[in-house]
């Protein structure tokens, strides 16, 4: 096992009742000046806002609303977020949302010690050393954002897709109550689900290590459980909690820390992907290139990992021999994903919000091409060198 280092700064309040019974509290430890931002629909939908602005008022509590916050953030956004914190003498975040909202929320609060552009940051030309505290209420289980050290940030000038990860970033407190999540729409709900076992899955594969084997399976078995109990009662609030506290330790990393070569391959495939065509939806590409990759790295070497996955937790026969069993568990992982109502292919995605046209290999090139530039995939675990490994991946994809 590798050295590693591990802090989760964030304080956790879980269930329901948590927003009323604990964020006036939380934002006092901290001023008495928000800037609010939030996730409209959901937010509103959910009834998070005016508990939210009861628990904000019954505190005596200032604050000023950011709203309007895209599914892939772009830097623009958090620019004026930044803006408006300053001019209205914000001393804490209150991010409620999805992922992006909550990523929104942590750049906001490094960026407030920036310059004039958040992107000084993801560029490279500054470092992060603090940020303002942060108070995050998820209305989506998926990114597990809330306690991540991760601030996902789009430049669509550029065409980056950056998760700026660094411990500082980290939210002072999640406030994580499940029934929030009642509302949010079924193929939104199952993208969440997807992205939640992918985060765990990135290095399952990488190495085979007992201890946390056993934890990501077991992530990876109550999001799958979870998912199929909400698909069909999306008020089960059993489901939705496992699934919410399922996001939180996936993206914790506790299945993660101490592996050999234990890099995010998947999510740089759909960052890349989604920083060129902005409408594919996060969990949605992921299940994709996920499902692209797995199918690209197995091999003679990579089988047996395969088959142990499809044995542990998607039920595989134990009589099939490794490569028989890799390929089983693919395939079931792939009827999952469609059993979620998802694509299983990018062709099946539009290029464009507004457009009726399909996502085609021609859209794609540019992707490729980047990737080829500017990605190192030589250490994953079915290494990706060359310009034509990433379009082989790519072309599975469609």
């Amino acid at each position: 096992m590798q050295n590693f280092n591990y802090n989760i700064a964030t304080r956790i309040h879980f269930g329901k009742g948590t927003v009323s019974q604990y964020l006036k509290d939380e934002v006092l430890r901290y001023g008495t000046k928000v800037l609010f931002v939030y996730d409209d629909i959901p937010v509103k939908a959910s009834g998070l806002y005016d508990e939210v602005v009861k628990s904000l008022n019954d505190g005596g509590i200032e604050f000023v609303e950011f709203s309007g916050i895209e599914p892939n953030p772009k830097h623009t956004t958090i620019n004026k977020g930044i803006s408006l914190l300053r001019e209205t003498g914000g001393q804490v975040i209150i991010a409620a949302g999805g992922g992006s909202t909550i990523d929104t929320g942590k750049a906001i609060g490094f960026g407030y010690y920036g310059d004039e552009d958040v992107w000084d940051f993801y560029s490279g030309k500054k470092q992060v050393t603090k940020t303002l505290p942060v108070i995050c209420i998820p209305t989506l289980a998926a990114a597990g954002a809330e306690v991540s050290w991760s601030a996902v940030v789009s430049n669509l000038d550029v065409k980056r897709k950056i998760g700026l990860r660094n411990p500082i970033n980290r939210p002072a407190v999640a406030i994580a109550d499940p029934t929030y999540t009642f509302s949010v729409p079924a193929f939104h709900t199952s993208c969440g689900v997807i992205d939640i076992m992918s985060h765990t899955l990135e290095t399952y594969f990488s190495s085979t290590m007992a201890m946390q084997d056993s934890i990501s399976e077991g992530i990876q078995l109550a999001s799958i459980h979870a998912g199929r109990k909400v698909k069909d009662n999306p008020n089960d609030y059993d489901a939705r909690a496992d699934l919410m506290w399922a996001a939180m330790l996936s993206i914790m990393q506790i299945s993660s820390f101490g592996r050999y070569n234990s890099a995010t391959i998947i999510h740089t495939l759909e960052h890349m992907l989604s920083a060129h065509i902005d409408a594919v939806i996060h969990g949605a590409g992921i299940g994709i290139m996920s499902l692209a990759f797995y199918k690209y790295a197995l091999n003679d070497a990579t089988a047996p990992k395969f088959a142990t996955w499809g044995r542990k937790v998607w039920g595989v026969p134990a009589d099939l021999n490794e490569y028989e069993a890799a390929r089983e568990a693919i395939a079931r992982y792939e009827a999952f994903i469609e059993e979620m109502g998802l694509p299983t292919r990018l062709s099946q995605m539009k290029v464009d919000r507004n457009s009726d046209k399909y996502i085609t290999l021609e859209d794609v090139m540019p992707v490729v091409e980047d990737l080829a530039l500017t990605s190192d995939g030589s250490k994953w675990y079915a290494p990706v060198k060359t310009k034509e490994d990433y379009l082989a991946i790519f072309k599975l994809a469609l």
